[in-house]
């Protein structure tokens, strides 16, 4: 199999050369990679064109993510992709992992992505927490009553060549994202196999959620309306698969209830679901915990302690207790330990990337 690299920049010139060097890094015998500079405004360029004779470059006027991906997926001929994020790094062996795994049938093999911080040292965190056994199977039904299932960010993944094509065809333009798009429809449209293992290191900087020191009630705004744009697309996509699925998927999501609590109890006056309440998302909340089978119980319990206390407690606690599960990084030492020590959640993630 040929594997296809297609990294997309915006401004990350601190970030992109790292990036093309670990994808260059691959050991695999046939890949390629190609890089899409979508109208950076820095020094990106420079960088870039380092890499002139060992990967395929593209200067293109800015058009998002979807259109970066769309655009470098058109020029690649692998039969595996991987869109590397430019501020993201590929382990030597994640193609070789992949091989090991992949069967027809699949739409994507995810992997387990190793946090680093701006200057590439490590965090001593991985994300996400897999369940412990694999059934595509299942994970399809979860996803298709709840909308939702453990996958890592957009590095994390390996996806076939065959559903990029089909996923690009029914992107709708409105969408900036193709993480999202890719992510939802991942699970409809073919098999998904995991890889326990770390094989790509997930940067945490200055301008992604995960090093935020404080609530921005704009971001969790950002991604509720991404969760209500994804659900069309779930819709459309079930509907032309004749897949069946909740009537109101959303109302059993756990990512997104738990964007929808925090939005709701860090500003309520700019919450989009006006008929929401606090109790009534808790309550949601707590049941689509208790049905969500993809999660371990010990990790059930500290959600349930956290929708407990961010419900109860006055603002000042409630916004740090908010903060802290959606932005790792901001947690104090002895949270990291404590959470550390029963194997933590993976924090969901807000938009990031322009």
């Amino acid at each position: 199999m040929k594997l296809s690299v297609i990294i997309a920049n915006h401004n990350y010139r601190n970030f992109v050369g790292a990036a093309i060097e670990s994808a260059l890094a691959v050991d695999w015998p046939d890949k390629e990679v190609i890089v899409v500079d979508d109208g950076s405004t820095d020094d990106s360029r420079s960088v870039i064109d380092g890499f002139r004779r060992k990967v395929a470059v593209y200067f293109r006027p800015k058009s998002g993510q979807l259109g970066a991906h769309i655009f470098g997926f058109a020029q690649s001929s692998g039969d595996i992709i991987i869109f590397l994020d430019a501020d993201d790094l590929l382990d030597t062996e994640v193609m070789q992992e992949v091989a090991k795994v992949w069967r027809p049938g699949v739409s994507k093999v995810q992997y387990r992505m190793n946090l680093i911080d701006a200057a590439g040292a490590q965090l001593g965190t991985a994300i996400p927490q897999f369940p412990r056994q694999d059934d595509s199977e299942k994970l399809r039904r979860i996803f298709l009553r709840t909308m939702t299932y453990a996958t890592p960010p957009g590095s994390g993944n390996a996806y076939s060549r065959d559903f990029v094509r089909d996923a690009f065809t029914v992107a709708p333009a409105t969408i900036p994202q193709s993480d999202a798009v890719l992510l939802t429809l991942a699970p409809m449209m073919g098999d998904i196999m995991t890889i326990r293992r770390p094989l790509a290191r997930y940067r945490i900087h200055a301008t992604n959620a995960m090093a935020l020191r404080s609530l921005d009630a704009t971001k969790l705004r950002s991604r509720l309306q991404q969760d209500i744009e994804m659900a069309g697309l779930f819709r459309t996509a079930a509907g032309r698969l004749q897949l069946p699925i909740a009537a109101d998927p959303l109302s059993r999501s756990f990512s997104h209830l738990q964007c929808r609590l925090a939005s709701r109890l860090v500003e309520p006056s700019g919450h989009p679901f006006r008929e929401d309440t606090a109790t009534g998302i808790a309550c949601r909340l707590v049941c689509a915990a208790i049905t969500y089978s993809q999660m371990r119980l010990r990790d059930r319990a500290i959600l349930l302690v956290w929708i407990i206390a961010c419900t109860l407690t006055p603002s000042y606690y409630r916004r740090k207790l908010i903060l802290w599960r959606f932005a790792a990084i901001s947690r104090p030492q002895p949270i990291k330990a404590l959470l550390g020590a029963f194997s933590s959640l993976r924090s969901p993630r807000l938009p990031d990337r322009a």
